[in-house]
């Protein structure tokens, strides 16, 4: 038995299903940005350079701030301040070497004959955004600059565990028990990052933390998808991507007021802790229920959401449902095989499943990297960190309404496939700049930023819809699992922007024109029933023609409107007796084009 046959009893959409969905996208989304692009902030590096005593012990040169400092002693490379070096204005026996007073303080001492050495008395930082930092605070620069890029890849290592695992424990013992196995640890952990003594105490528990990401986001997602009926799919993923923008950019808000690592630490994940009263709130999803027959538990659900939604059923409506189907004529065959635990190695046995899932799997790890690799990247391209991240949260918005809109219309498969070509192609273009145009650069990322989030924003809808029920979460994972292994790397690709701030546009760029060649071989899923089985999965198909596809969505928008209007105009009429032989023409107009 399908969950959509029952939707269509107690609402495919109500009071009930709305409410769970916004409580969702507030625990899926506000946490999980928080999460995972805190550290963009907790663990910036500003600009900095070697602390000079000199100044401080010679009488004339007391009163020079940290920036004129930095003009005298500091060389020049390739253009710009060293950050590691300094002159040596001391003789061999550590005496301090003079300079008279009258030394202009805008002199530079480039073709001097002192020598260069590396930073001996630690660093002075710019303070213009960040009062303290992680970075700032234990000194990883220079040679200990591979720290932050290095606790990144190890946060990305943790999600790799709790993708297979709570992927599993989704599929196993329900949703719901998934959902609270990761937002109870969520929170206390960054709570308890907050206290971190030095950065390898930091860097577990971010290691840890890391298994609740994307784990938390995917797990809400799926609850609130398989409460729904298939014409409001879209709003669910649509409504959770705004959401995570939107809390991205209240990420960047707080980072820029709150400027001290601590601070900003609790300040999101302390106020969290109201989320543990969703334990007597959210319900296990009634779709996983049916698919692992607990038929008396999903009756409960079923029947308060029949009750919210004011849409009055009989006592016992899904086992009178089920005796009545003629689906279920062996019932003890099929109580049987409902309550078979599925295993991801089961996947293998079916081709053409095998093969999405794999294009799945490569989409998601384009995806991932590019979302992740343009919202970390903000540090290279030459503006304020808050200013950058706050502008690529926003954009986020209009390109998940435009997505929202597209996709109804469209279909899944083709959005898909121009998003990530879009996006792919701006960060691309990037390399064709000539010279150091700061706004140039900045405006390809953010172009590439939309492209990318509203490819990701379809993808979530679309990989939820082309995965069985029975295995959703476990594929989910696995994919999830693939997906960060590529994300292990992406740290060091942003790292290339320390030789050119457009490399790591490229690589990104394209890594997603890569995605958007292989989404043409998915099938559409627009307005079909979620999946249950495997055998379900394996009898899409994906033969249709992108650009076939998009007219024979629109034909089926003209051919719904026009059967609404002619059911309307023969209603209640002398012309009464003609409606079913309309309603007969406009349903083979709609079977023809599909």
């Amino acid at each position: 038995m399908h969950f959509d046959e029952v939707l269509q009893q107690i609402g495919e959409r109500g009071p009930y299903q709305n409410l769970i969905l916004y409580l969702l996208c507030i625990s899926g989304s506000i946490p999980s940005a928080f999460l995972v692009f805190s550290q963009v902030f907790t663990s910036a590096t500003p600009d900095h350079w070697c602390k000079i005593p000199y100044f401080d012990n010679n009488t004339g040169r007391k009163n020079l701030t940290p920036l004129e400092q930095r003009n005298i002693a500091i060389p020049i490379i390739n253009g710009e301040y060293d950050k590691c070096h300094m002159y040596n204005m001391y003789h061999s026996n550590n005496d301090i070497l003079e300079i008279s007073d009258g030394f202009p303080h805008s002199s530079l001492l480039q073709n001097s004959s002192l020598s260069i050495i590396p930073c001996p008395n630690g660093w002075n930082y710019d303070t213009t955004y960040y009062d303290n930092t992680l970075v700032t605070q234990f000194s990883l620069v220079c040679d200990n600059a591979w720290w932050p890029s290095f606790s990144t890849t190890l946060f990305y290592l943790g999600s790799l565990v709790g993708n297979i695992l709570l992927g599993w424990v989704s599929d196993r013992w329900g949703r719901r028990f998934a959902f609270f196995c990761v937002l109870f640890p969520d929170v206390l952990l960054s709570v308890a990052t907050a206290f971190s003594p030095n950065y390898l105490v930091f860097t577990i528990l971010r290691t840890f933390s890391g298994m609740c990401f994307p784990a938390l986001y995917q797990v809400s997602f799926i609850l609130a998808l398989e409460l729904m009926g298939p014409r409001y799919r879209t709003m669910v993923g649509m409504m959770m991507t705004i959401c995570f923008a939107l809390s991205m950019s209240l990420l960047a808000i707080l980072g820029y007021i709150l400027r001290d690592w601590a601070s900003l630490s609790l300040a999101t994940s302390v106020p969290f802790v109201i989320l543990f009263s969703y334990y007597w709130i959210i319900p296990e999803s009634p779709r996983w229920l049916l698919s692992k027959n607990k038929i008396d538990e999903a009756e409960k659900i079923v029947q308060k959401i029949a009750e919210t939604n004011k849409k009055p059923i009989p006592v016992n409506f899904l086992h009178r449902l089920m005796e009545g189907s003629s689906t279920l004529t062996n019932s003890s065959e099929t109580r049987l095989e409902s309550s078979k635990v599925v295993t991801p190695i089961e996947i293998l046995k079916y081709p053409k499943i095998r093969l999405r899932f794999l294009i799945l799997s490569f989409n998601w790890i384009a995806n991932a990297v590019v979302y992740n690799g343009l919202s970390f990247n903000v540090t290279n391209l030459g503006i304020g960190d808050h200013h950058a991240f706050l502008i690529g949260g926003l954009i986020e918005v209009p390109s998940h309404l435009i997505t929202w809109y597209l996709m109804d219309h469209w279909g899944r498969r083709p959005v898909l496939c121009i998003m990530m070509f879009f996006g792919g192609l701006s960060c691309v273009s990037s390399l064709f700049i000539s010279g150091n145009n700061t706004w140039l650069t900045l405006l390809l990322a953010m172009i590439g930023k939309f492209g990318n989030a509203a490819s990701f924003g379809v993808f979530y809808v679309f990989v939820g819809e082309l995965l069985p029920t029975v295995i959703r979460s476990q594929a989910m994972g696995i994919a999830g699992f693939i997906a960060g292994v590529g994300l292990l790397g992406f740290p060091y690709i942003i790292r290339l922007g320390e030789y050119n701030k457009v490399y790591p546009l490229v690589v990104m760029g394209f890594l997603s024109l890569s995605g958007g060649i292989m989404s043409l071989f998915l099938p559409e899923t627009l307005r079909i029933s979620l999946p249950q089985t495997l055998e379900d999965g394996e009898a899409m198909k994906a033969d249709i023609p992108l650009l076939s596809k998009i007219m024979q969505n629109k034909n089926r928008k003209k051919s719904e409107s026009r059967n609404t209007k002619e059911m309307e105009l023969c209603n209640g009429t002398e012309l009464e007796e003609l409606c079913p032989s309309a309603g007969r023409q406009v349903n083979s107009d709609i079977t023809s084009n599909s």
